[in-house]
């Protein structure tokens, strides 16, 4: 019982830092898009779900959330599982949070260091500290998808993968 409540308090920290850094977010990578280069994200997914993925298909796939946390002003809400969260807009998934045991189609995972990351992704990156986190991030620039990974003391705590 106090796992399952750590987790969900874990996952609505990382959500509320996530949700409420959203739009400074957009600024900041931004910045790094036009010097980057391409790298090809297309394969990303968790539990078989991709972005673009429809919500309907997450619900099937997956059952129900522990949480639906519902975002008025944005119009889209986040779903919320065991180390998981999917964004859905338009009812689609537009972005994910994953931690704990999944891993990125290059084997990343939480726990990994940096190198492993650069190693497994390329050189094509850019590094910004955002909340307290180190992040490396990559741009596939054909698909429009943006993979973020943070760190704090060196190691891999989450990846988020999101439509740009």
């Amino acid at each position: 019982m106090k796992k399952s409540q750590l987790t969900i308090g874990m996952v609505l920290i990382v959500s509320l830092i996530l949700l409420t850094g959203y739009g400074q977010d957009l600024i900041n990578r931004e910045k790094f898009y036009e010097t980057i280069e391409h790298t090809d994200l297309s394969l990303e997914n968790v539990k078989r779900i991709s972005l673009d993925t429809a919500e309907e298909t997450v619900l099937t796939n997956l059952k129900a959330p522990f949480e639906v946390n519902e975002i008025p002003e944005t119009h889209t809400k986040y779903l919320v599982y065991d180390d998981v969260e999917f964004g859905i807009k338009d009812k689609k998934v537009f972005r994910y949070f994953f931690r704990g045991d999944y891993r990125t189609a290059k084997g990343i995972r939480a726990g990994d260091e940096a190198e492993k990351v650069i190693d497994a992704y390329g050189p094509n990156y850019y590094e910004r500290t955002d909340t307290g986190t180190d992040i490396i991030g990559y741009f596939d620039k054909q698909h429009n998808i943006n993979i973020e990974f943070s760190f704090i003391d060196k190691k891999l705590i989450g990846t988020i993968i999101q439509k740009y």
